[in-house]
């Protein structure tokens, strides 16, 4: 059984892999993920996360916003080590100090620097460019993986499994805001 097929389980849904109460960003990476990890890091990594992804799914701001969490872990902490691996530490380093990606514009700043400094990272770039062209995250999301397949090392795949638990932890604190703005 996959990661999102649990999740299914979990849910008390028909078997799927596409269960009906999970954003669809989150279930195109934990997808991607599983299709990548072996089954003893899919069973180290993926498992304890499940139960946090039932009821994820939310509104489309919610899934750009989840997105935007994702492309901030590809250019501030993956493209990073991956250009650290290559012993390009300067470039890594402004990579990693760029101001959180939390809107638009910081995307677009933070595609004109990956352009600058790391414009031979072509999954990450397509990634940023996805999203610029306003396709929905759920279709480009899984080019996070791709990044995290190239370093394919314990620590990558944990920042991966942060992301993963971050943006499930998005969606359900919009939530709580939201009931208790509603409940004023």
């Amino acid at each position: 059984m996959c990661a999102m097929e649990m999740v299914a389980w979990l849910a008390g849904e028909p078997h799927s892999d596409e269960p009906s109460c999970t954003c669809p960003v989150l279930a195109a990476l934990v997808r991607a993920c599983n299709d990548t990890l072996s089954d003893e890091a899919r069973n180290r990594h993926l498992r304890p996360l499940l139960p946090l992804l039932v009821n994820t799914r939310g509104s489309a701001a919610c899934e750009r916003a989840r997105g935007l969490l994702a492309q901030d872990v590809l250019v501030r902490k993956l493209t990073p080590a991956l250009l650290r691996q290559k012993r390009r530490h300067e470039e890594a380093n402004l990579l990693a100090s760029l101001p959180p990606i939390e809107t638009t514009e910081a995307l677009r700043a933070a595609l004109r620097a990956m352009e600058h400094y790391a414009r031979d990272q072509h999954a990450a770039m397509w990634v940023l460019q996805r999203s610029l062209d306003d396709v929905a995250p759920a279709r480009f999301v899984a080019g996070v993986v791709q990044v995290a397949k190239a370093l394919n090392d314990d620590a990558t795949w944990l920042i991966v499994v942060d992301l993963i638990a971050a943006m499930a932890r998005y969606g359900r604190a919009a939530e709580q805001r939201a009931a208790s703005e509603s409940a004023d």
